[in-house]
């Protein structure tokens, strides 16, 4: 089987958990996915700095709270937008801020001022660059491996850092039983690996950094 259809499947199998959860079990992951990925970035960032971020809708990963215990403890959060070519743009988000439908895409988008990928990388007027990556992901591997939703907007993202010679902590944020045994996630030239997983259960190392923390 091809890498994408191998990928597809996995996607398929993984999505049909989510939508069979349940609404109070969503909900009660949301305070826990919040306090992990708040000390996930405490221990890794430096205090104030600018971290992206994602608003997790329906029955993905929520993450609506952990936007709000990044922004308390005044780290300064970005969250994405769709660009054309699949890349990424980004607004800094902050409690209340206005949700619009993308242009090109089937998702909710914070509206402001929006930067481009490049400058969020190199930093701009008044804002220093990012130092930490909160990203989405479908599935991740013991080797970092991640599956998003076939997109690949954030792989080019990591691929722009990687380019610039910007090495930035990354974590995923998935429900625990979506962190699977090394070599479990198909990848491609493409695809970049994630450093950690945040899930309602802890922080979990990847790629050889396998202890759960809490």
């Amino acid at each position: 089987m091809e890498t994408a259809e191998l990928k597809s499947s996995l996607r398929a199998r993984i999505w049909s958990a989510r939508r069979a959860l349940a609404p109070a079990d969503v909900a009660a992951a949301a305070p826990l996915i919040a306090g992990h990925g708040l000390a996930w970035a405490r221990r890794t960032l430096p205090a104030g700095s600018v971290v992206t971020a994602y608003l997790g809708v329906g029955v993905e990963p929520p993450t609506a709270d952990l936007l709000g215990s990044l922004h308390a403890d005044g780290f300064r959060v970005m969250l994405p937008i769709c660009l054309p070519a699949r890349q990424l743009g980004w607004v800094e988000w902050h409690p209340g801020i206005e949700f619009a439908r993308s242009r090109y895409a089937p998702v909710q988008e914070p509206v402001g001022t929006v930067a481009a990928a490049d400058e969020v990388l190199a930093g701009g007027p008044g804002r220093p660059p990012v130092s930490g990556i909160l990203l989405p992901a479908t599935a991740l591997d013991a080797d970092g491996r991640r599956l998003g939703q076939g997109g690949g907007y954030y792989d080019r993202f990591l691929a722009l850092a990687a380019a610039l010679g910007t090495r930035l902590p990354t974590a995923a944020v998935v429900y625990d039983g979506e962190v699977l045994a090394s070599g479990a996630v198909p990848a491609d030239a493409l695809d970049r690996r994630v450093d950690a997983a945040v899930t309602p259960g802890g922080i979990i190392g990847l790629g050889g950094a396998g202890a759960r923390t809490e």
